[in-house]
């Protein structure tokens, strides 16, 4: 198949959140047996716009806008535009910052020179854009946002005006959310929950919605002989607010059960963006890295991997490396939400209580076979079920439904 893939982030193997590392599983799966033109925002982090160089090196057919760092009255124009479309329109922020009217261009160019079979748009902020073509279209919803009532809670913890902004943006997305939907032929989701969550907010479009948990590229399995005694990690993009919460709920109530039950345990909180009350947990026992080039040196490090998860949706990929390195993994029901695949449950010790994951962690921390098997037992699940390979099959399994119902 001639396929158009149109992502708000190139795919990349270290990066800082979800979206690049899904896409670049998406592009190993099936660029050995289809034709693959890939669309893109890169900027202004630089590593995006190093993995669009990398992407032209190895032949791949890829255009990219690509936004630069501004300096000055650029950036303030740059910041104006931002938020005056913002207080202008209906859209959330996050749509907005990947709405470019060059891409649009690109867009149109690529419908009409190329016959594509099949056009997949991975994040709903590419929902933003017009897609002018007979193809099938295929949208992956990384994450869907229910509808909730005002969080006051959070007025009391932040700036008014920030919390004010916060809040009317989430509530903008229920809208934005249901008309990206019936734009399109298929709707992916990663998990039971954002399904039901689609048909709760959509019901009429519930025919379109299919599940499809994500896969990601094995990485080398990590060598136990580098395990440090004691050490636990949390990875994971401090840009999205779950993570910001479990590494919060991690420092401040589950380490102090660990000192207790495991004494010289050490926590390593790994992610970019960390704010400052992430920030503020770091002391003796507890060090946070900030952006690191590659996780898997730290994964390797420790002897458990602990994702508290309480909030978000969507799969977690901090779980799923974790699981496809080889390590023991302890989270949440949140945290492995999505992992149950043909009725078999996910390797992993979850518990929902700080106590709970406390006394597990411990546990494993304690045993060193009973964490190595389990650590064996999930990189072999994560093979089997969620490889780049496995999760190309299934987009061409929903591909190849969708094309036949349009025969």
């Amino acid at each position: 198949m001639q396929i158009l893939i149109v992502t708000p982030m190139p795919p990349q193997a270290q990066p800082t959140n979800a979206v690049p590392l899904v896409v670049q599983a998406q592009c190993s799966g099936l660029a050995p047996r289809h034709a693959l033109t890939l669309l893109t925002v890169a900027g202004p982090d630089p590593d995006e716009r190093a993995a669009v160089g990398r992407a032209h090196a190895i032949g791949m057919d890829i255009h990219a806008i690509e936004r630069g760092e501004l300096y000055g009255l650029r950036r303030w124009q740059r910041r104006w535009r931002l938020v005056s479309s913002w207080l202008a329109g209906r859209y959330p922020f996050r749509t907005i910052w990947f709405w470019d009217a060059g891409v649009q261009r690109i867009l149109d160019r690529l419908l009409a020179e190329t016959p594509f079979d099949l056009v997949m748009v991975q994040d709903n902020a590419m929902g933003i854009y017009h897609y002018r073509t007979k193809a099938p279209t295929i949208l992956t919803e990384m994450e869907v946002r229910r509808p909730r009532q005002i969080d006051w809670g959070i007025g009391s913890r932040a700036s008014r005006v920030r919390w004010a902004l916060a809040e009317a943006d989430w509530h903008r997305w229920h809208r934005y959310q249901r008309a990206v939907w019936r734009r399109f032929d298929r709707v992916l989701v990663f998990t039971a929950r954002d399904a039901a969550g689609i048909q709760a907010i959509a019901p009429e479009l519930v025919e379109r919605v299919r599940i499809n948990p994500f896969g990601i590229e094995l990485p080398p399995q990590a060598d136990p002989d580098r395990e440090e005694p004691g050490t636990i990690v949390f990875s994971g993009g401090f840009s999205h607010i779950p993570n910001v919460d479990a590494a919060l709920w991690l420092g401040n109530e589950i380490m102090p059960l660990l000192r207790t039950r495991y004494p010289g345990v050490r926590l390593i909180i790994v992610g970019s963006f960390p704010p400052s009350a992430v920030l503020a947990l770091a002391g003796d026992d507890i060090i946070v890295t900030g952006r690191v080039a590659e996780v898997e040196p730290f994964l390797e490090r420790a002897s458990v991997m602990l994702a508290p998860l309480r909030i978000g949706g969507g799969m977690r990929v901090k779980v799923l490396q974790g699981m496809a390195s080889g390590k023991a993994v302890v989270t949440t029901p949140l945290g492995a939400e999505g992992l149950t695949i043909a009725g078999c449950p996910p390797p992993l010790a979850v518990a929902t209580e700080a106590e709970e994951l406390a006394e597990l962690t411990a546990g494993l921390l304690a045993a060193a076979d009973r964490r190595r098997v389990l650590g064996r037992r999930a990189r072999a699940f994560v093979t089997e079920h969620f490889s780049h390979q496995a999760y190309a099959r299934r987009l061409e399994q929903i591909a190849a439904e969708l094309q036949a119902a349009r025969v």
